[in-house]
């Protein structure tokens, strides 16, 4: 994202361009609820350290807070703003295709003639300008973001398989439930805002096909420009984690699932062994 810094700027740029931000408030306090998040992790982690060894607050204490404030700063939090941007990046694509959608909905078919078709298309065609430098800016940071959040669940599953809850402490808890939350949390709202894009694309393209058809049946002019073919067989986009991952909303019970597979079948492999020991025991 450095290295393409000034094209991430010309995207935005040109994103303003054609769509005004919306539910701005939302994104202000979702920002601003992880900047907060370094200084309550590192205090509340420290605070049950020092409680679980019943000593004070002390100067190895504080330079540890500090530790953990850096070592939260840069993960989770600098990869969930990423995600963050990204979140607001798709919103905003998958808002003017909708409002695009729903104009193309409410024109008569004697309306919708060569004229409007080409106006919808050209419009369309900004939007798809700004999806793919969205897709060259974002697509390897993206993949690496889901990677280091998928890896964040398999340690607190090896955590999990590694001590029993008697042996877990006040703060391996508190960075369990922190940690989960915001893998999990980073990971949806990815996929469910990047698979918001297709859906809508679908819809544009069968509200546009419709009403095409629509103003067809009711000219009956075979001579008029018939442009719904520069809509239909164009394929369709999906954003993507660099070409690996396709950014659908199914692929949210594929992770998930893989998740729980593994996370069952370890759990299954430590029973067994734990079965074993104890018949070697006992003989």
């Amino acid at each position: 994202m450095f290295c393409k810094r000034k094209f991430t700027t010309a995207t935005l740029r040109q994103l303003r361009s054609i769509s005004s931000p919306t539910h701005q408030k939302n994104i202000n306090f979702i920002a601003f609820l992880l900047c907060c998040m370094p200084f309550a992790f590192s205090i509340s982690v420290i605070s049950a350290s020092d409680k679980e060894h019943k000593d004070k607050f002390t100067i190895k204490s504080i330079l540890m807070a500090i530790k953990m404030f850096f070592y939260c700063l840069q993960y989770p939090i600098f990869p969930n703003m990423v995600a963050l941007l990204y979140c607001v990046l798709c919103q905003r694509c998958y808002s003017f295709i909708g409002s695009l959608t729903q104009e193309v909905r409410n024109m008569s078919p004697m309306v919708f003639g060569p004229s409007q078709q080409i106006y919808i298309l050209r419009r369309k065609a900004k939007v798809d300008g700004v999806l793919n430098n969205i897709q060259n800016v974002f697509s390897v940071p993206i993949f690496f973001m889901l990677i280091a959040n998928l890896s964040s669940c398999a340690i607190v599953v090896a955590w999990i398989l590694e001590y029993s809850l008697k042996e877990y402490q006040s703060f391996m808890i508190i960075g369990t439930v922190f940690f989960v939350i915001n893998s999990f949390s980073s990971m949806t709202a990815v996929l469910w805002m990047a698979g918001q894009v297709p859906i809508q694309l679908q819809k544009l393209k069968e509200s546009f096909y419709e009403k095409a058809h629509l103003r067809l049946i009711s000219v009956c002019d075979l001579n008029e420009p018939q442009y719904k073919k520069e809509l239909l067989e164009k394929p369709d986009f999906v954003l993507t984690g660099c070409d690996i991952i396709s950014l659908r909303r199914s692929t949210i019970l594929g992770v998930f699932g893989t998740l729980l597979t593994y996370t069952v079948l370890a759990v299954s492999i430590k029973g067994n062994g734990v079965n074993e020991r104890n018949a070697t025991c006992t003989v």
